[in-house]
């Protein structure tokens, strides 16, 4: 190359497009503009989880607890109450049921409220919801021959309840009763995740949308829902499942639910939340339960690990919290009854969990079958007092 072809492209140049190059209607942004501006802060409804401006999507198989999980997040917000340890503004909030009727509603927010400490006085006005069952609810319809979508009625009048109440969290359950499209068709899909994000951004909020994963969703355990266009079209998505059953678990513990992050384009995906059904509310498991029941159930749990502990090391049975040890500590003790009665193996490890973070209970050291030492759980001199 010479040296004329070297200064040729060592040169910057400054292209200024012709102004009727530049399309009307188009907002064209300069980056350059922005130096000294100050950068906008992220926006959310429910830090991390529920992102300002968005649709969201909350999968789960029939019967999961979505409808429970979905009002307790209205409740939440409308309360500005943590939701799962989530912090919450307070901010209005709205929700179309399609599969529930106003009695069961009823019922199921009266089941709620005692959990967040509140009443349905409490909500005020700040709560709405609008039951659906029976009714057509199809917000956007797709020309079977054509492809072409017709807008409904029925989605004016969500986005026009949604903004004559100020609504900053719009709930829509649930997806195969709102949507009138092919859920394989890419483009439909798009289509419909646009029409809900034009509500987000009028209201200026959040539109959390709940559905069903598709068969293969359910068997690989991703919880999708059709075709890939719905992950990838939301912008952030949950899914609430069972736990995956353990031949080691013993009884199986109907209340567990497993609440997972898989996708979030603005915070950390992969986020996973064990939670439990009690008396008719979500809790966290990391967080224990609510009320003097779930006080007394989990202080009995403990006083049987230490017991299992004892009677354990006693024999010389020394066990572990290694999860892949044969003496693995939850797994030994859920094998045999405990002062008469059975644990599971999930119940054991959220005492042992509880122990350690208090610190009655220890890692120390023992001798082994080949006379090196090993590692064991032991009490501290806390929990032997």
């Amino acid at each position: 190359m010479s040296a004329i072809e070297v200064e040729k492209f060592a040169t910057p140049v400054t292209v200024s497009p012709a102004p009727d190059r530049l399309r009307r209607g188009l907002r064209v942004i300069y980056p350059s503009s922005l130096e000294g501006r100050p950068v906008p802060p992220r926006r959310w409804i429910i830090p991390d989880l529920v992102p300002s401006g968005s649709v969201v999507m909350l999968s789960g198989d029939g019967g999961i607890g979505k409808s429970t999980l979905l009002l307790q997040m209205l409740a939440c917000v409308a309360l500005g109450r943590p939701f799962l340890g989530f912090h919450v503004d307070q901010m209005p909030a709205a929700g179309f049921f399609a599969e529930d009727d106003e009695d069961e509603l009823h019922r199921r927010m009266a089941a709620i409220l005692p959990s967040l400490g509140a009443s349905f006085a409490d909500l005020g006005d700040r709560l709405t919801y609008v039951p659906r069952v029976g009714l057509d609810n199809l917000m956007v319809r797709y020309d079977v021959r054509t492809g072409e979508p017709e807008e409904t009625s029925f989605l004016a009048d969500v986005m026009n309840h949604a903004i004559a109440t100020n609504a900053r969290l719009l709930v829509l359950d649930s997806l195969h009763d709102l949507y009138g499209g092919n859920e394989n068709h890419r483009g439909q899909v798009r289509h419909f995740i646009g029409s809900l994000r034009q509500i987000a951004l009028e209201i200026d909020g959040a539109v959390l949308l709940a559905a069903h994963p598709s068969a293969a969703g359910l068997s690989s355990g991703s919880g999708t829902s059709g075709s890939t266009a719905w992950n990838a079209a939301v912008r952030s998505r949950l899914y609430l499942k069972r736990p995956d059953t353990d031949e080691d678990e013993g009884p199986p513990d109907r209340s567990l639910r497993i609440l997972q992050h898989p996708k979030s384009n603005y915070s950390a995906d992969g986020g996973e939340w064990r939670l439990h059904l009690q008396d008719g509310a979500f809790v966290r498991e990391d967080q224990g339960g609510s009320g003097m029941v779930g006080t007394i159930d989990r202080l009995n749990t403990e006083d049987a690990f230490l017991a299992a502990l004892d009677r354990l090391d006693t024999q010389g049975r020394h066990v572990t919290d290694a999860s892949n040890s044969p003496r693995y500590a939850p797994k030994v003790m859920a094998a045999s009854p405990i002062k008469g009665k059975r644990f599971t193996k999930t119940e054991l490890r959220r005492a042992m969990e509880a122990l350690f973070q208090r610190g009655d209970i220890v890692i120390g050291t023992t001798t082994g079958p080949d006379r090196h030492p090993r590692n064991c759980i032991v009490r501290s001199a806390r929990g032997a007092q």
